[in-house]
């Protein structure tokens, strides 16, 4: 999982639901009236679902494009939109990151910075291909976000290469992030592609992404799994092209 949500994806001791974490002030009694959020609360503490909900959230922005007809949605108009949101994003980040910093945490903006760049650079470099850009969010916001959450509620057998995280952490992160990244890679592809080579683009960008996430590596790892989920989804799109 990536620094921005959590570094490890085992069992965790429970905190009450009114606990602040490291430092930070208790969430809204309306929040923790919504089901399941009470029980979330009690296994992460509440800095960490804070970190989490700001990890996640960016996922669902494009959930509606496939069902929404249009030809070019990703012309020059929507992408300054886009960058203008991530802008406003990294203000939010800057702003709020004193509710959902760890303690003694130093690289809070490597981390938010490190999730941006691989989602916006595809939008760059590869004009007309918008798929890339959103394969690569939903793998990192939802693939990598429900690493923690399934090693967190469901435990198991850790890694034999880091003891640190599970194996359930670890198909959390391949079948979400597969699931999530198929759908919006087919909705968006131009031209259109079979909802099997998407699964297949995207099956290998997230099982490939999950694995690099689950290095014992101290670096920077939104940019690591983001690039990894890149470059495969690239190279993936490119091998079944050629066929």
């Amino acid at each position: 999982m990536s620094r921005l949500s959590t570094s490890q994806n085992f069992i965790q001791p429970a905190i009450p639901v009114n606990s602040a974490g490291a430092g930070a002030p208790p969430l809204p009694q309306w929040v923790l009236a919504l089901p399941g959020v009470p029980h979330l609360v009690s296994r992460l503490g509440v800095t960490e679902f804070r970190r989490r909900l700001f990890h996640m959230t960016p996922a669902l922005l494009p959930v509606g494009l496939p069902i929404i007809p249009h030809s070019d949605v990703w012309g020059p108009t929507l992408v300054t939109i886009i960058f203008i949101l991530s802008i406003s994003a990294l203000v939010l980040a800057v702003t709020f990151g004193h509710l959902m910093k760890r303690r003694r945490e130093e690289n809070w903006m490597e981390a938010v910075v490190g999730y941006m760049v691989p989602v916006l650079l595809p939008l760059v470099i590869f004009p007309g291909r918008a798929e890339f850009g959103l394969m690569t969010l939903q793998i990192i916001a939802l693939g990598d976000g429900s690493a923690t959450l399934g090693g967190i509620m469901l435990g198991g057998r850790r890694l034999p290469w880091n003891r640190s995280k599970t194996f359930s952490g670890l198909f959390c992160f391949a079948i979400v992030g597969t699931l999530a990244s198929t759908y919006s890679f087919w909705g968006e592809s131009r031209p259109a592609i079979p909802v099997g080579s998407a699964f297949l683009i995207c099956g290998t960008a997230a099982l490939l992404a999950a694995f690099v996430e689950s290095l014992p590596i101290r670096s920077n790892d939104n940019l690591r799994v983001g690039v990894t989920a890149l470059f495969t989804g690239v190279l993936m799109s490119q091998l079944l092209s050629s066929f």
